[in-house]
């Protein structure tokens, strides 16, 4: 007993630790902002490979892991309170190791299914095979590990019986711990098998087996398919349950099993009838009559076992804390997302309020003023202007039309004054009155309050933004050789739009990205060659943010902000 007791024990402290652990890593990832996990740290990747819960209601990436999560922490609990009680409460320990048995059944089948017909092998490389074939074996090893524990665990229980002078009576199940059974059950079949339908209709839809085959488009189309899968799952999910153990994950929660009219164990051919009769419409609520259909059809009972643990009030702490984690997660994300994005929002606007604020202040013959109309509701397509001269408090500026549909750019404004600077009407405005327009607020740089009309009479403008043509300004392109996520590699193509430059300098703000050069980095003039940058230790996942310390032709200092994410990327000039 005492080598038994050791190996339940041990089993379940080390694999819901791990579990916790691969969740919390999860959590961690999703909450701060990444949409897909295209690599995991090789520290992790055969630890988390005995982490093998597949539990979900939706396909939303940022619910993952959290059914997996509670599952696992019950598991703790409850190896907490085995310990606790030296091997009598093992409610919580069967409960969750029957689940994990069902879903490791379940798993092994579909990744069997997987690398036999959908896996490319010709095109995996060698570290992604020996992880798939470390994943089967951990999956193959923790299915072992959860048979036998509930092998050790119902071997130690006893049906709960009443002797009397005359006869010994057996300790029915109650009926409100029968719907208890029916719940449970319920909610454990849907989070194993949602999964598995979600990963099957996205196999049929990228496989091309539906296309021309109407008579299989009409069934995968229809609720019979849904019926079908469900039907077939049933049939997997009682009679393994009830002929290995003699209970279902719902009925190791309140300590009962399946017996036939003996108090014996019900043979295969019995549970098979009882499974069946489950599919009899309106079967769970017949429980509320003498005796359900299923139980009295198959003439199967179930009974009490003997509690040995704790009493079920002791647990019922449970719920509450469940309910306010499942609410967190299902719905705190999306307030903490938008949290996120507000207080980013809100930083953006500061520093382009900085910026415009001293780009106005300070004008001068190398500035690109962006303007957009103020209550004008006309056809008008003034997109800007540029300071050609500067004489005392009199500015002179050529007016720049054109279209600005999804918000201005540096390239755009560029290429409109290339276009129409020596036809570009000529206009004079007052020094005073440009640096007075500044936006005092972020309210101010959406809706401007003032305002200056600087080409027709009666239309008012605010600025926009402001380029200077004779700094550089830069822009990035990121690239990959290959689909190897695990290979933390990127190419990087900086290219500059504005006055020539040199790049002096590159600092991490929240990555360790090792970028692969020697500074300094001379860029000249647009038509020129990028500068070709080979980055290494890359985060796919998250946002990486670096900023680029640029030298310009008169050694003045100017600093960009790049951010990437995946393969995309957005650059800003910071003052």
């Amino acid at each position: 007993m005492e080598k038994n007791y050791r190996f339940i024990a041990i089993s379940s402290l080390a694999i819901s630790l791990i579990g916790i652990l691969s969740c919390f890593y999860s959590f961690y990832r999703v909450w701060n902002g990444a949409s897909q996990f295209n690599t995991i740290p090789e520290i992790f990747r055969i630890l988390f490979s005995f982490s093998t819960l597949n539990l979900d209601l939706t396909n939303r990436f940022e619910h993952l892991d959290i059914w997996n999560f509670v599952f696992y922490l019950l598991l703790f609990i409850g190896s907490l309170q085995f310990i606790k009680t030296k091997g009598k409460e093992t409610r919580f320990i069967g409960f969750v190791f029957s689940v994990i048995f069902l879903d490791a059944i379940i798993v092994l089948l579909q990744s069997t299914f997987y690398k036999f017909f959908i896996t490319k092998w010709q095109d995996a490389t060698s570290l992604q095979i020996f992880s798939m074939i470390i994943g089967y074996l951990a999956l193959l090893g923790v299915l072992y590990i959860s048979y036998r524990v509930l092998k050790l665990i119902k071997s130690e229980k006893e049906i709960d019986v009443i002797e009397t002078e005359n006869k010994t009576i057996v300790t029915d199940t109650g009926k409100w711990q029968r719907s208890f059974h029916w719940a449970v059950d319920l909610a454990v079949m849907s989070l194993i098998i949602i999964p598995v339908i979600i990963s099957f209709a996205y196999w049929l839809s990228d496989s091309g087996i539906l296309n021309g085959n109407e008579t299989l488009q009409m069934f995968f189309r229809g609720r019979w398919s849904l019926y079908t899968i469900i039907f077939i799952f049933i049939l997997i999910y009682y009679p393994i349950s009830e002929i290995l153990f003699g209970s279902s994950p719902g009925k190791f929660l309140t300590e009962s099993r399946v017996v036939n009219s003996k108090a014996g164990s019900p043979n295969s051919s019995k549970i098979f009838l009882r499974t069946l009769c489950r599919n009899i419409p309106f079967d769970a609520l017949s429980f509320f009559s003498k005796r359900g259909w299923h139980d009295s059809l198959s003439e199967t009972y179930v009974v009490k076992e003997k509690r040995t643990g704790f009493k079920t009030n002791r647990s019922l702490w449970i719920l509450p804390i469940l309910g306010i984690y499942l609410l967190v997660m299902y719905f705190g994300k999306r307030y903490y997302t938008e949290y996120k994005a507000n207080i980013e929002f809100n930083n953006t606007m500061s520093e382009k309020l900085n910026f415009l604020g001293s780009e106005i202040k300070n004008p001068n013959t190398n500035q690109f003023f962006v303007v957009n109309d103020v209550d004008y509701y006309g056809n008008i397509k003034n997109y800007g202007f540029k300071i050609e001269k500067i004489e005392g408090s009199k500015i002179t500026i050529k007016r720049i039309i054109g279209e600005s549909l999804s918000g201005s750019s540096f390239e755009q404004a560029k290429y409109l004054y290339e276009q129409q600077k020596d036809t570009a009407k000529i206009f004079v405005i007052r020094k005073y009155d440009l640096v007075n327009i500044f936006p005092n607020n972020q309210e101010e740089l959406y809706r401007p309050v003032k305002t200056l009309e600087f080409f027709e009479p009666g239309i008012h403008y605010g600025i926009e933004n402001v380029y200077n043509f004779n700094a550089p300004f830069l822009k990035a392109h990121i690239s990959k050789d290959d689909n190897d996520y695990t290979n933390k590699k990127v190419t990087m193509y900086l290219h500059n739009l504005g006055a020539s430059g040199t790049i002096t300098n590159i600092k991490n703000q929240n990555n360790e990205i090792r970028w692969k050069t020697n500074f300094p980095l001379k860029m000249d003039d647009p038509n020129s060659s990028p500068v070709v940058i080979q980055l290494e230790n890359y985060n796919f996942t998250e946002v990486n943010i670096s900023k680029i310390e640029v030298l310009d032709s008169l050694n003045k200092k100017h600093y960009f902000m790049i951010k990437t994410d995946g393969l995309t990327n957005e650059i800003s000039e910071l003052k």
